[in-house]
């Protein structure tokens, strides 16, 4: 009886761990508006991490596969360009150097408008020069973001990037779909379920001996 009672806190503690754990949606760059074409996809991708109730870190990573992917400052559009439901008031913080808050709102040229945009500060046109990235920020809000928040322009476009492709043109690409990495559970979850054993270990074994 007390081997069973051990094994259903010991779930329910896990349980309640994986309720802390931290889980990324990935959205790939493989839609290409460039001019022509940007050259072979996909051209990178965009990592969304739920940081807080608050705030949730982007990514951008550029496929640097055969390192001539860059970000490109064309006047086409933007380093990233994004929209949240609702639109609500944010603040785009913790920008990787080189980058800064964009124009809002932004357009992306063949890939629609969008309601936020980060914009790269040190690029020239489509030099290969240009910063490769990556591309990090955070997103926050007052009354609270999730990943869940980042949705689709009205042409069904997630997110929008203008770079220097892996055949030396320019243009932007896009992402029209994601995925999700598995949970894995944070030391903090850990602990906690770890420590959720140990309490349930020692209040059974007072209670039958």
């Amino acid at each position: 009886m007390l081997k069973k009672i051990l094994l259903l806190s010991s779930a329910l503690a896990f349980m309640s761990a994986a309720t802390l754990a931290h889980a990324d949606t990935i959205f790939v760059l493989n839609q290409d508006g460039c001019s022509g074409t940007c050259g072979v996809a996909p051209f990178g991708t965009v990592d969304l991490s739920q940081t807080n109730s608050t705030t949730v870190t982007v990514t951008v990573t550029l496929n640097q596969a055969n390192g001539t992917e860059r970000f490109a400052g064309t006047g086409a559009g933007d380093a990233l360009e994004f929209n949240l439901s609702s639109n609500p008031a944010i603040t785009i913080g913790n920008i990787t150097t080189g980058f800064g808050v964009g124009p809002s709102p932004d357009t992306a040229s063949t890939f629609g408008s969008f309601d936020y945009s980060v914009t790269c500060t040190a690029c020239q046109g489509g030099k290969s020069s240009n910063p490769a990235g990556p591309l990090s920020f955070t997103v926050t809000s007052a009354s609270g973001v999730t990943i869940a928040d980042f949705t689709a322009n009205t042409g069904g476009y997630y997110f929008a990037s203008d770079i220097f492709g892996n055949n030396g043109k320019t243009g932007n690409v896009a992402a029209n779909s994601f995925s999700n990495t598995p949970s894995v559970p944070e030391p903090s979850s850990l602990l906690l379920f770890g420590t959720g054993v140990l309490s349930a270990a020692g209040l059974l074994r007072r209670r039958f001996f």
